[in-house]
């Protein structure tokens, strides 16, 4: 199997070795030819029998894919908190008792403080965008509700929801569906998984500039050879030691990408979340907006009240969709009262504004009918 991935992914001289030939002449030209044809052949035919036979496993056994992908995100995220108290913490405890300096001591209490937040936030929202339900739509639906009919599911369903291939029902305010979290993200998961971005790339980068350079050298220092064993026992403890060692810092070094990865997510999702918008909506808003185009017509999603509104709301710290409201209370109200809200609702994970209600109806930047009678009539008057 190890052979069958390195044909598939590794371009190397093993897999695409040079053409060589003792001929000359047309005869070289020829071999070389046949060799470069033979390699290439090969090399795109193991590809392709690969790629036939993740698409098949992921169409096949789908459900049984994805619970994978959460189970191996469990056991990389444990993995690295293990290594953090079994390694890590060690490491620096040994440091403070050698030398009794109370910087080593208030540095090792800050780092327990901000890692355990680091930690306890990428559990609870890791959990709850698995085990949350992302918004079910309810049936029947009150009369006074705007719907549209769901295609596949042939039921009636509120704006902005969308049927989910992978979980076979329509969901509230759905964004996409996310195979990490075996779930969608929707209405009631996408403030958990946007805010599991975060703490992730706070996690990583806090991780490589606290402890990188300590546990790779604490690596290297078990599996050197200065203190062989000479006990078979002893021999056998000091491979599998080195081995999940070797195994944990290979993990450590495959954040880099993931953290890039991560990254690009969190701008992708900051985007569409200040412009009030999901990643279906923008694709959908994108083809209205161009068909309006042709018609020199202008597009304006009507769920966009601003992006420091989109933002706020969001986040579950301010509630009202009134971007001049939320302006004025930007200049009213102490700054204070906006840092405590985004540390019990974003950091401390103490108290949260649900998000657009219930999922049925949204309000929107669109002026209503009885706003518009009364402009006009202090139109009228004036």
């Amino acid at each position: 199997m190890a052979s069958l991935i390195a044909q598939c992914f590794i371009w190397d001289e093993l897999t695409f070795p040079k053409p060589r030939s003792t001929h000359s002449g047309l005869r070289w030209v020829a071999a070389v030819l046949a060799q470069l044809i033979y390699s290439i052949a090969n090399l795109l035919y193991w590809r392709v029998f690969m790629l036939g036979f993740v698409t098949y496993v992921i169409d096949k056994r789908r459900i049984a894919f994805a619970r994978f992908l959460v189970g191996f995100a469990v056991v990389a995220i444990g993995s690295i908190v293990a290594s953090i108290y079994a390694c890590l913490v060690p490491i620096r405890l040994s440091r403070w008792r050698a030398t009794r300096d109370k910087s080593h001591l208030l540095w090792l209490l800050v780092h327990a403080v901000l890692g355990h937040l680091v930690v306890l936030n990428i559990l609870v929202h890791f959990m709850c965008g698995v085990l949350r339900d992302p918004g079910r739509v309810p049936q029947p639906l009150p009369l006074e509700v705007s719907r549209t009919m769901c295609s596949r599911c042939q039921l009636p369903r509120p704006l902005r929801s969308h049927h989910c291939g992978v979980c076979g029902r329509c969901v509230l305010r759905m964004d996409h569906h996310c195979p990490w979290l075996n779930n969608c993200v929707g209405l009631r998961t996408h403030r958990h998984f946007y805010l599991l971005l975060v703490y992730l790339w706070i996690g990583i980068v806090y991780l490589y500039f606290a402890g990188w350079r300590d546990f790779m050298s604490h690596v290297q220092d078990v599996c050197s050879d200065g203190d062989s064993p000479t006990r078979e026992s002893e021999t056998w403890t000091h491979f599998a030691n080195c081995v999940v060692h070797r195994l944990l810092s290979a993990l450590f070094k495959s954040t880099v990408p993931l953290l890039a990865f991560i990254t690009g997510l969190l701008i992708w999702h900051g985007f569409l979340i200040s412009r009030g918008e999901t990643f279906i909506e923008y694709y959908q808003n994108k083809s209205a907006a161009r068909i309006l185009r042709r018609h020199r017509l202008i597009f304006r999603n009507p769920f966009d009240f601003g992006a420091i509104s989109n933002w706020l709301r969001f986040l579950g710290i301010e509630v009202s969709s009134d971007e001049k409201v939320i302006r004025e209370k930007l200049r009213n109200l102490p700054v204070w009262t906006y840092v405590k809200r985004t540390l019990l609702s974003v950091v401390l994970l103490l108290n949260s504004q649900p998000f657009d209600g219930d999922g049925l109806e949204f309000k929107t930047c669109e002026p209503d009918i009885d706003r518009a009678l009364r402009d006009l009539a202090l139109v009228d008057d004036c």
